[in-house]
């Protein structure tokens, strides 16, 4: 009986944490896992200080599940993982990141960061500072329809081609 009763009490567990689990969330994930350093490395020669469009309209350039590749303030390469883009239009963009040292080791790793409309992000530190100093990220809202996400220079970024990665 008490065997039954344990068994019962795990597949419970188990099944309540399949449901709490995003599945679209997870594959995002996985294919975020195996865009490697090199891969990045490689990649940053594409990178631009132009703004990348993400206005509630046809313009929008990124969506959930787009990975975006940066070089910080502080030389470092990082990459970041958009899981949820102003759903429902709430102002809100939930991300992972990873930033990497010169050596290409992680320097820092952050998942499911909460970033609201018109703030900033200094991804070398991982927080939304009280000054710019440091900031390579800005949500910025022209109003309620137009935004970009501005890198704050001397900072670069640019949008990963995910077509392919599995």
């Amino acid at each position: 009986m008490k065997k039954l009763l344990a068994t019962a009490i795990v597949a419970t567990v188990l099944a309540m944490s399949c449901l709490s689990r995003n599945p679209t969330i997870e594959v995002y994930r996985d294919r975020f896992q195996s865009v490697t350093y090199y891969d990045i490395e490689k990649f940053s020669e594409n990178l631009k200080t132009e703004s990348i469009n993400i206005s509630r309209n046809e313009k929008r350039m990124l969506e959930d599940g787009d990975i975006l590749v940066y070089l910080t303030d502080q030389n470092r390469l990082r990459k970041m993982l958009i899981l949820e883009l102003d759903r429902d239009n709430r102002g809100f963009m939930f991300f992972d990141f990873v930033t990497y040292d010169e050596n290409g080791l992680v320097f820092i790793e952050n998942k499911y960061v909460k970033l609201q409309a018109s703030n900033i992000f200094d991804f070398d530190k991982g927080i939304i500072p009280e000054k710019t100093e440091g900031v390579e990220l800005w949500w910025h809202n022209l109003d309620d329809v137009e935004m970009y996400l501005v890198p704050w220079n001397p900072a670069k970024l640019g949008k990963y081609p995910t077509a392919g990665l599995n």
